[in-house]
């Protein structure tokens, strides 16, 4: 319940505050679990890949969040859960594997923190880990705007443009996908196909439509 309420209120005030438009929505599984991979670049980001589909999200925020009173109880509430960053948190790892096995969909961003300059960072392993280890498939984002709207030490909304572009869902062979080698070449796939959004973003609208065209479901 409070998940949609949460959604409800932070989607119209998107639409109607910065405009937002989401671009290959169809990429998105109708039903069953997948990892939503996107770039991060804000605060704001979790919240606008939440309301950029009609699917429930679960999300993996940073530990110190949940320090703060209002958030600890709020951020379970919204399907959030804590993890410990740079630290190889199992703990958080099971739960996403958890989640993930009973059909959940996972928001996670490989960078593992925000941007500071709006420039795309290199994967961290941990995303690799948990495609290897569920064998779900990761739909690629790029969030433009964001930055701009709120970036890295600003603690106001500024009103800007931003658009949520959503890729064709990577699929990863079952082979030998195991060792931080092989998690980190997940990740570095993952981010490549992020690079290529945000590439077609800036390329214009028409290729934008065509990338989305080419990730829809027959």
């Amino acid at each position: 319940m409070w998940y949609f309420i949460g959604w409800s209120i932070f989607y119209l005030y998107f639409k109607l505050y910065l405009n937002v438009k989401v671009v290959g929505r169809r990429n998105i599984p109708a039903k069953g679990s997948f990892i939503f991979a996107s770039n991060h670049a804000s605060y704001i980001d979790p919240i606008l890949l939440g309301t950029s589909i009609h699917r429930s999200l679960n999300y993996m925020a940073h530990e110190g969040l949940f320090e703060r009173r209002f958030l600890a109880w709020a951020l379970p509430k919204v399907q959030a859960f804590p993890v410990k960053r740079g630290q190889g948190d199992l703990g958080a790892m099971r739960q996403a594997l958890k989640l993930l096995k009973t059909g959940k969909p996972l928001v996670i961003f490989p960078e593992g923190t925000r941007t500071e300059d709006r420039q795309l960072q290199r994967g961290k392993p941990g995303i690799g880990l948990i495609v290897a280890r569920s064998g779900v498939s990761v739909v690629p984002a790029y969030i433009e705007g964001s930055f701009d709207a709120m970036p890295r030490g600003m603690k106001r909304l500024k009103r800007r443009q931003v658009r949520v572009y959503i890729g064709k869902p990577m699929r990863f062979d079952s082979g030998d996908l195991s060792g931080r080698d092989a998690y980190q070449n997940i990740s570095d796939r993952i981010m490549a196909e992020i690079a290529s959004l945000k590439r077609s973003c800036e390329s214009g609208p028409i290729r934008i439509a065509a990338v989305a065209r080419q990730g829809s479901p027959a």
